[in-house]
């Protein structure tokens, strides 16, 4: 079996252990595969980069019960399973480090292209179609309904644009940003006076 398949596997026993609506496998997998595409072209260290991308959100599950980012969680997780699966050290730290500074809103400057990459991948995945789609499960399954949506689209979603590192991840979030925008004063539009 290969180390990815290795890893994938892990990484859905993982986060089989909570029902997070933004934040499941297939989340995960696209910025698995976003990943890959903004590497392209990139000095990057893929074996780094994949495993980054396939386990920054494993804490998640343990992250409300610990009170404790899931970004630290994800990047301690990970060092047991990568020694197992025989990472160097110095690759669990390039590992670690990438996820540790990969989350939007712990506003920590990525140290490698490996994370900046990821933090890119992450973030473009808020937007969009898709970060439409998330957005909407997670504030129905937290109660906050259409008002939570569009303040979350306010003070995060619409921001994220500004955000990418990478040239090609400015040029995707650029197309994704332009459907969240239509989408989001569409239905500030159609909602008005019906919210609180």
């Amino acid at each position: 079996m290969s180390t990815k398949r290795r890893i994938t596997n892990f990484v859905k026993k993982e986060l089989s252990k909570s029902n997070l609506g933004a934040h499941t496998l297939d989340h995960t997998m696209r910025v698995h595969s976003l990943s890959i595409q903004l590497s392209e072209g990139l000095p990057v260290n893929m074996r780094v980069l994949e495993a980054a991308a396939l386990l920054h959100d494993i804490g998640r599950p343990r992250e409300e019960e610990s009170n404790i980012s899931h970004s630290i969680l994800s990047g301690d997780m990970s060092k047991e399973c990568l020694r197992d699966f025989e990472y160097t050290t110095e690759e669990i730290e390039q590992v670690v480090d990438a996820i540790r500074t990969h989350r939007y809103s712990e506003d920590i400057e990525p140290h490698s292209i490996e994370g900046k990459i990821l933090s890119d991948a992450d973030k473009i995945d808020a937007i969009g179609a898709i970060g439409i789609y998330r957005a909407i499960v997670q504030a129905a399954a937290s109660g906050r309904g259409i008002q939570g949506f569009l303040n979350h689209a306010d003070e995060k979603l619409l921001r994220l644009k500004e955000r990418m590192y990478t040239v090609r991840a400015k040029e995707l979030a650029a197309k994704r940003h332009e459907v969240l925008s239509i989408f989001v004063d569409q239905l500030r539009e159609e909602s008005r006076g019906s919210t609180m």
